[in-house]
């Protein structure tokens, strides 16, 4: 039984981002939002800083053409979960969800490669790959504001 929705809202985010959202969503059979939120919650069990120091907007180009706007929906836990980052790190959860799109996208699709479908080819990856190589210097960036833990 899943747990009851209390909100509903959105988030903006990148267009590739969101291209690759949808990408995931229908080879997983996961629904976009769900990913968006695993994303999240995956980021966050790797920062490991109080705040975050600077503002995180070089990925926004500020043209809103560039975007799209994902909807989500949360439960009570989820609500204060989220409501505790945005302070905690003194930005938006699409910030956080892009900042975690960089960092750590590959690792979420292997997990749901080994959770659901085993025999998912090794190209999948590949549209992500030309659009990492676009961002890539923002990488260290991210690593260095929310002194994330690296293992090995």
């Amino acid at each position: 039984m899943s747990e009851k929705i209390t909100k509903y809202t959105s988030a903006n985010v990148d267009v590739d981002f969101y291209n690759e959202l949808l990408t995931a969503s229908e080879r997983y059979d996961i629904r976009d939002n769900i990913i968006f939120k695993d994303l999240i919650n995956l980021t966050k069990q790797h920062v490991k800083s109080d705040h975050v120091i600077g503002l995180l907007t070089e990925y926004q180009n500020h043209k809103p053409e560039q975007w799209e706007k994902l909807h989500y929906g949360l439960n009570e836990d989820e609500i204060e979960n989220f409501s505790k980052m945005r302070q905690k790190y003194k930005i938006s959860i699409s910030k956080l969800a892009f900042i975690g799109f960089i960092l750590f996208w590959e690792l979420l699709m292997r997990i749901y490669e080994e959770r659901l479908k085993p025999n998912i080819p090794q190209d999948f990856l590949y549209s992500y790959q030309k659009i990492k190589e676009k961002f890539q210097n923002l990488a260290p960036k991210f690593i260095l504001r929310l002194k994330i833990v690296q293992k090995e």
